[in-house]
């Protein structure tokens, strides 16, 4: 056990990190943070008890607070934890009960709410389209419910559970305490048992999360394409005709009542509301006050966006209509063909001058955002519902936003601002060594590499110009045919199902991490170490950066293994923002690619040389030479030249499939490898400890994993002294230095 502190605002847990402690609060207040749902832990709550490998919400010190720390990667840690301090065997099933309580009552109000929410803004819908209906009103704006998504939470919590647990807490706490505090195994299984349920129901509320943020912007928003703007436009008309607005000031009161005590919206996004009511009641409109038409066409409207000149116009204008009456014949016709890559071409001129304009933009018109965001161009490509559905995601870009997920706006964004480097070019040159060749072939002068470099404007070009088109077209996954505008023939589903969300690609990272514990590890040398330990490299994860390009496609790509010559700095994986393929299947493949990459720099020349260890090296022997090995099979031989010839013979690849099926299948005992590739695979990509434990009465394992466990145990005996050392002379144990050692018991 330890004790830390954290001051009022400090972090103590980041949604996504692994979980290797559960802290027991002493003193203080701390909120458990999931999007816009917020609980309150108090003293003796358990932090860590609703997770299992990797947390799901965020926790925020909301006072100075104490904690109890200790490790807890496993239900092995906690027996072993209790069975160390019995005297916490009663506060932990009390705190069980309590918190899991806690979380049924979240989730059952939210439940409720949800379903009183999917019922209310179907009938305010439905009265508003009577009314206008009844009333011949036109409004080219109005609401549009077509992409509402229907309730749909798989992690359940039955009724039955609830009541039961009611019942225990109101009813037969001593009881229930008495009888489970009378055995260890009870105990212990009495807390785990609540563990799991908290952890479903977590996972259900997250779910309900999700369709709060799909669908909220239906009934109040700032984007005025919402039920409640419908209405107080149908309340402008009303006046204009002189008619009686008494019910329908009703109605609109009796929404923000509703949105209000629904608690999904932001107090500020509802006092704006009522105050553009209060505006709507006492300002009656001209009587020829008409509503301004708008440009054309979306195209248009992206057009004079950008600031392209008249003449230019008209000629982008011709040929996106031109094409819009033969792009669904490419593969046949010749003519469309040409078009096709005209257009391409066209798509991101006119990108990267809308971008341009758009990053310093506070304001962003929709349809801009739906062209930057998604290859969003025009009505003419695409189907009213689907254009609603990119219109719906546009109102929550959050989905696909966070710390390592990009779109591909806001990936620029960040290239523009110095907070990324732009990307290596397809032939592996990143933005500085590129000037320094186009020096060298005298298209520059020497004085003019740091200025370019340094200019925002001149990074985001080399990212659109070497990065953007190349891995648009490799993402979406048919080069002959790639198309770079947003079409009804590759957006063939409701985009809100296609949509590769943060919560997709972090469920598939972390499904990875809980098998292969050191995927995304790697050893880096940090300045500024202590002494004693300044000539080691400490084993840090770093996350990739995902960065969604703006098609619907098939195919992920992992362009850089780092973002720079530095080994701490994260690896680059591609995906399309809507994919037509298993988005956990291609990050399994893409993990495996990135690992190969990674071994192959840190190797550097050596990569292949047997005479160094490593995944590359040995990996390449093993194929280099596999017709030579005795010990091998005919059919084994005739399945590793089949991989080959699969692979056009790229080793790379060949290890990529193996890696697939080690995570999707070995994992779970599910044998598809031979023995080589088998003890290969697991001398560097080994498995979590959970799965080592059931595995390693296995035939198959028992040598790996013993081996493993004794250089595991030597390594991390040997930091451990080390540490102890250093903390004797009053050296600090870092977090960085704290990871470090705890990557020797995952």
């Amino acid at each position: 056990m330890e004790i830390i502190e954290l001051k009022k605002g400090q972090v103590l847990a980041k949604k996504n990190d692994p979980v290797k402690e559960w802290y027991i609060i002493q003193e203080g207040e701390v909120i458990q943070k999931n999007d816009f749902v917020e609980t309150k832990l108090g003293v003796n709550s358990i932090i860590g008890m609703l997770e299992q490998d990797f947390f799901i919400c965020d926790y925020i010190a909301k006072t100075d607070c104490t904690f109890i720390m200790f490790t807890c990667r496993s239900v092995s840690d906690l027996k072993h934890f209790l069975e160390k301090e019995a005297k916490m065997r009663t506060l932990f099933l009390k705190t069980a009960i309590s918190q899991r309580f806690q979380q049924f009552k979240v989730y059952d109000r939210l439940y409720k709410n949800a379903n009183k929410f999917s019922v209310y803004v179907d009938k305010v819908y439905q009265e508003y389209q009577s009314l206008v209906i009844k009333n011949r009103f036109e409004y080219s704006s109005g609401p549009d419910l077509s992409s509402f998504q229907p309730l749909n939470v798989t992690h359940t919590l039955s009724d039955w559970e609830l009541d039961s647990l009611d019942s225990i807490v109101h009813n037969h706490a001593n009881e229930y305490m008495k009888l489970y505090t009378s055995d260890d195994k009870l105990s212990l299984g009495a807390i785990m048992e609540a563990s799991l349920q908290m952890h479903r129901v977590a996972q259900g509320i997250s779910q309900m999360i999700e369709f709060y943020g799909y669908n909220r912007d239906h009934l109040i928003s700032d984007r005025n394409r919402d039920i409640f703007h419908g209405y107080i436009a149908l309340m402008a008309f009303y006046k204009r005709s002189n008619l009686d607005t008494g019910e329908l000031e009703q109605t609109i009161e009796g929404l923000l009542k509703f949105a209000t005590n629904l608690g999904i919206y932001d107090s500020k996004l509802i006092d704006r509301c009522k105050e553009e009511y209060d505006d709507a009641k006492h300002l009656v409109p001209e009587e020829d006050s008409v509503e301004e038409e708008g440009p054309s066409s979306d195209l248009e409207f992206i057009l004079d966006y950008a600031g392209f000149l008249s003449d230019s116009k008209k000629e982008y204008i011709k040929r996106f209509t031109d094409y819009s009456k033969c792009y669904a014949k490419i593969q046949r016709d010749k003519e469309a063909n040409n078009l096709r890559k005209q257009i391409n071409n066209d798509f991101y001129d006119i990108y990267k001058k809308c971008f341009l304009r758009a990053v310093n933009d506070r304001n962003l018109p929709a349809t801009v955002e739906m062209f930057l965001n998604f290859g969003y161009v025009d009505g003419a490509f695409l189907e009213e519902d689907k254009i609603n559905g990119l219109f719906s995601i546009t109102n929550h870009m959050e989905l696909v936003s966070s710390d390592h997920v990009f779109t591909m706006f806001n990936w620029l964004k960040a290239i523009y601002r110095g907070d990324r480097e732009p990307s290596k070019n397809e032939f592996d040159l990143d933005f500085e060594h590129y000037l320094i060749e186009e020096y060298k072939q005298g298209n520059i002068k020497k004085e003019e590499i740091d200025r370019i470099k340094n200019k925002p404007e001149e990074r985001v070009s080399f990212e659109i110009d070497n990065m953007f088109k190349t891995v648009n077209r490799l993402t979406y996954g048919n080069i002959s045919s790639f198309n770079a505008i947003m079409n009804d023939n590759d957006l063939f589903n409701d985009p809100t199902n296609m949509l590769v969300s943060r919560n997709k690609i972090y469920e598939a990272v972390n499904g990875i991490r809980s098998i292969d514990f050191s995927a995304y590890y790697r050893p880096v040398f940090y300045n500024n170490l202590p002494d004693a330990i300044k000539n080691e490299a400490l084993m840090s994860e770093i996350l990739p950066d995902f960065i969604l390009m703006p098609n619907c496609g098939s195919k992920g790509m992992m362009w850089q293994e780092t973002a720079s010559v530095k080994n701490d700095t994260p690896a680059r994986f591609m995906l399309p923002i809507f994919a037509t393929c298993d988005i956990a299947d291609e990050i399994t493949i893409l993990t495996a690619r990135y690992r190969w990459e990674l071994c192959r720099k840190i190797q550097g020349p050596r990569w292949n040389d047997i005479r160094e260890h490593s995944l590359t090296s040995d990996y390449y022997d093993y194929l280099q030479f596999y017709k030579k090995n005795h010990e091998l099979s005919q059919d084994a031989k005739d399945q590793i030249k089949s991989s080959l010839v699969r692979s056009k013979n790229s080793f790379r690849e060949v290890f990529a499939k193996d890696y697939f099926n080690w995570i999707k299948y070995e994992s779970k005992g599910g044998f598809r490898l031979n023995k080589f590739v088998r003890e290969i695979v697991f001398t560097y990509c080994p498995f979590s400890k959970d799965i080592r434990s059931k595995l390693e009465d296995s035939p198959m394992f028992t040598n790996a994993i013993h081996r493993f466990n004794v250089n595991n145990t030597k390594s991390y005996k040997r930091l451990k002294a080390l540490y102890d050392t250093m903390t004797k002379n009053g050296v600090e144990i870092t977090p960085l230095l704290k990871e470090n050692i705890d990557y020797y018991e995952l």
